[in-house]
């Protein structure tokens, strides 16, 4: 047996693990941190950000199918909203497409340490008003788009 070609695998394999084990560690604190966050302010913006994926066709093992949309890349939506809590201080915070519906700018929000939840304290009197806003007034404006 090629004993040369036995370290090398173990080499390979350590590199490997130590490569794995920093993505997991980065995710792990991504959470640890997103959870440790509290806040209470309301909200002064809504952000919908469009960014652009790419089909990769020259990845070694990929063959050129095309299923569905995937083939073409695509866009992917990240939905954020900008507080400003009690302290003054603005806050980005990212959010799931539903929230992002039921939330409304001027709304009283405040997510607790230990969750990732947004939870509405009250809602704007100005957003409940919709209905009697004029038709001619300038829409909001369009996502960002970022391209990959």
């Amino acid at each position: 047996m090629n004993n040369s070609h036995t370290i090398s695998s173990k080499y390979g394999i350590v590199i490997f693990i130590a490569i794995l084990a920093v993505v997991l560690g980065i995710i792990v604190y991504s959470n640890v941190k997103r959870k440790g966050e509290s806040f209470e302010g309301v909200v002064t913006d809504k952000d919908i950000i469009e960014t652009q994926q790419m089909n990769d066709t020259s990845t070694p093992g990929a063959n050129g199918i095309n299923i569905g949309n995937y083939g073409n890349g695509g866009i992917r939506h990240s939905y954020r909203i900008k507080v400003k809590d009690d302290s003054g201080k603005d806050i980005k915070y990212s959010i799931s497409a539903g929230m992002y519906e039921i939330i409304k700018i001027g709304d009283r929000v405040s997510k607790a340490k230990g969750t990732t939840d947004i939870k509405i304290l009250s809602s704007s009197k100005k957003e409940k008003d919709s209905s009697k806003i004029a038709h001619n007034q300038t829409p909001p404006n369009s996502p960002t788009t970022i391209v990959n």
